[in-house]
């Protein structure tokens, strides 16, 4: 069940709603974080415009991670196949 879970991000007072509070919290903490460093070095920015910004750092790291877990599983892939083929070859070969 849906639940209202108050936050603050960017300054800015929400009510979200999820099943997981936990990681709506670590969601918002992460975006927060993001809001922070991004205040530090772009200061004539306004909170709007770091938040969109924060989105946009968030969902390329994101991707980035996708990408790579894709790379991994295709690298296991490719080593199972290899070992597969290795079973099937040892398989077949006659006893000594």
């Amino acid at each position: 069940m849906s639940k209202a879970i108050r936050v603050q991000i960017g300054g800015k007072d929400l009510t979200l709603r999820g099943e997981n509070e936990e990681k709506i919290k670590q969601s918002v903490r992460e975006v927060n974080i993001q809001v922070q460093h991004l205040q530090q070095t772009l200061r004539e920015q306004s909170t709007p415009t770091l938040t969109v910004l924060a989105a946009l750092n968030i969902a390329e790291k994101y991707l980035d991670e996708k990408e790579q877990r894709s790379q991994n599983s295709r690298e296991v892939i490719d080593e199972l196949d290899k070992m597969t083929q290795y079973l099937v070859r040892a398989a077949h070969q006659p006893l000594a």
